[in-house]
């Protein structure tokens, strides 16, 4: 059985000298069980179909009764662009709380409709790596929903020395539809990006990063996962029968939700 309630901080420092990410060289990662409890029950389950009618998996979280975050990447193909495929996700599924290839606490949808941030619209980067969900309805019973934050840096500097980040996600390398979290602390801040030792896998990527503001208060989200360092040659770090686990020195990294991120995702990504 899984508790999820922070660990104190200095014993975490002190494992995290030994345990930076990616995933290496220890997998920290956990199974979530009790995925229809918040906040793990806002972690969805995304599959999406780019034309082939093959169903691929990423992550997304819910922000409202009917609105998801996840990475642009995970809604549109930038390979498939440059190869002059489709590159537009044509359907995705949306399965909160999944807890395995069968349980689906809260059902699924189909989404009725995605957006991609501007700036990655026009130019693909991991700066702007952010995609937005609809749906047409809620899902009954609710799962709940994230409330975001945009904390500046002074602000960032103080969580670097008092919280944890934590990130729950649906990781490609593990049983299908299994939800598996991590936390540890936030290492580096730029502009855009926060660099983290959380330890994650693809599929992991458009899950969010939050913290608890206060020991015990509620989970805010800061930023939304999107990539590893550069892989190994046999694939991603850790992430593959074979392939090793990272060596020290390397940092998963999340899109910041800055203050204009946030106004733009409040007008639905349209412009």
């Amino acid at each position: 059985m899984m508790l999820f309630s922070p660990a104190p901080f200095e014993l975490d420092r002190l494992a995290d000298e030994a345990d930076y990410a990616v995933v290496g060289p220890t997998d920290g990662r956990a199974r979530v069980t009790h995925t229809n409890r918040f906040p793990h029950s806002a972690v969805c389950h995304i599959e999406r179909d780019f034309g082939d009618g093959r169903l691929t998996g990423c992550t997304a979280f819910l922000i409202s009764p009917t609105r998801l975050l996840t990475a642009a990447h995970c809604i549109t193909s930038p390979i498939r662009q440059r190869l002059g495929l489709p590159n537009l996700a044509v359907r995705i599924r949306v399965t909160p709380g999944r807890a395995s290839r069968d349980a689906r606490p809260f059902g699924w949808q189909w989404a009725k409709q995605w957006h991609v941030n501007p700036p990655y619209r026009n130019r693909p980067s991991g700066l702007h790596d952010v995609g937005l969900i609809e749906l047409e309805r809620p899902f009954s019973p609710s799962p709940g929903h994230f409330q975001l934050w945009s904390p500046n840096r002074q602000d960032l500097e103080r969580l670097r020395t008092t919280r944890l980040l934590h990130i729950s996600g649906y990781p490609a390398d593990k049983p299908d539809g299994t939800q598996w979290e991590h936390s540890e602390r936030l290492d580096r801040i730029t502009e855009r990006q926060v660099f983290y030792s959380v330890d994650t896998c693809p599929g992991h990527s458009g899950a969010p990063v939050w913290i608890h503001r206060q020991q015990a208060g509620a989970p805010v989200v800061i930023a939304v996962h999107t990539a590893g360092p550069r892989p190994h040659s046999g694939g991603a770090w850790g992430c593959r029968p074979g392939v090793p686990l990272a060596p020290a020195g390397l940092f998963n990294r999340g899109v910041r939700l800055t203050p204009d991120l946030l106004r733009s995702i409040r007008t639905g990504f349209r412009r």
